[in-house]
């Protein structure tokens, strides 16, 4: 008899597993409707490192990625104008730096010296971050698609280094 309770309960909870890892995936259907939805990997860029950019469709996204020790994440929710999406963080609640997605290795001011004189900013002021964090922040950051690939627009204002931030269905 306790076997049989046991083995009900084995199945219960792998029926609702299943069910939830179901609910999680994204159908070929919604992504013929939305091409954007899924997971995109970076493509190669000026200091290596991985990201994944995940598109949901309830128009949240995720974006984790680093190198070596050094990691990075975001949230935010996102939005279609035409074939153009639109990316936009929420604020992070964690204790961390901030860096604007686009950016090499963040902002930084030279005095005439040749010294940074500019401090990293951070989430929450006071706190200590972990210096290997960082939380990106998408401001109004748009991409297309553009021959299978997720491609960033530059913002025209932009007058600090940027790198490629392209995105591709497929690791590398």
């Amino acid at each position: 008899m306790k076997k049989h309770k046991f083995l009900f309960l084995v199945l219960a909870f792998s029926f609702i597993a299943c069910q939830s890892i179901d609910k999680e995936m994204i159908t070929e259907e919604e992504v013929k409707e939305n091409p954007y939805l899924g997971e995109w990997y970076s493509v190669e860029r000026i200091i290596p490192f991985g990201a994944v950019l995940k598109i949901d469709t309830n128009n949240s996204f995720t974006y984790e990625g680093g190198a070596c020790l050094y990691h990075f994440n975001s949230k935010g929710s996102w939005t279609l104008s035409g074939d153009t999406l639109i990316l936009n963080s929420f604020e992070p609640e964690e204790c961390c730096y901030l860096n604007e997605f686009g950016l090499v290795g963040g902002i930084i001011i030279l005095d005439s010296n040749g010294v940074n004189i500019h401090s990293r900013p951070i989430s929450i002021k006071g706190c200590e971050p972990i210096d290997t964090k960082e939380y990106i922040i998408f401001n109004h950051e748009k991409l297309v698609i553009e021959d299978s690939v997720l491609t960033h627009i530059q913002k025209p204002d932009n007058m600090y280094i940027s790198d490629k931030n392209n995105f591709t269905r497929t690791k590398r």
